[in-house]
């Protein structure tokens, strides 16, 4: 969703959605969105097989004004700035729970096109929507089927899932592999601009 030599995340999210920098709108509602979107990009490029990319500081919302290949630009435009570590913490504990749900568990990095075309399985969805199972412990897992659901639209979504109880990893911008709730299958409701992972 972003590399060194193009604008990073924070950047290309502004460019491209243009509420996001909509004056009319309070600056808390637009940061609000910015990182909704941003951790729902970022889920996405970190439950995708094969070898995920990120940018560094992207899990500080960094910044390089707009400016795509910046390699002859100042350090005010391609330092790091380390105190939005502090102002935006939920950030970066989203990615680093992402980051620690990828490294724990084999079905998000299974190594062959074989065991993807035989353990991945997208479902059925409705637009703005992407979801798909990791089943039959993919890899080798310990969890039989995971769930990813990606909503990029801002209202809530629903998806269709076996019944069944499933523990809940991922949601509402919080991530932890030690689960978040429980929730029972059926018609499972994703709130706008998010994503939801569980497991059985």
């Amino acid at each position: 969703v972003s590399c060194h030599d193009d604008m990073c995340l924070v950047d290309r999210l502004k460019a491209s959605i243009p509420g996001l920098s909509d004056a009319t709108r309070s600056e808390a509602d637009r940061m609000a969105e910015l990182i909704r979107l941003d951790l729902l990009a970022q889920t996405a490029v970190l439950t995708s097989q094969g070898v995920p990319f990120l940018l560094s500081g992207e899990e500080m919302l960094r910044t390089k004004q707009g400016v795509h290949n910046s390699f002859k630009s100042p350090d005010e435009i391609n330092h790091l700035d380390w105190n939005n570590l502090q102002r935006y913490p939920q950030v970066f504990d989203y990615y680093k729970g992402l980051v620690h749900l990828r490294l724990s568990h084999p079905a998000f990095r299974l190594g062959s096109a074989d065991l993807v075309r035989k353990h991945l399985e997208f479902l059925p969805t409705q637009d703005c929507l992407v979801a798909f199972r990791l089943k039959n412990h993919a890899g080798g897992d310990a969890w039989n089927n995971i769930y990813v659901i990606l909503n990029s639209s801002p209202d809530f979504q629903t998806v269709q899932i076996p019944e069944g109880d499933y523990t809940i990893v991922v949601a509402n911008g919080q991530a932890d592999e030690a689960g978040l709730g429980d929730m029972q299958g059926g018609e499972v409701m994703i709130d706008g601009q998010s994503a939801l992972i569980l497991h059985d």
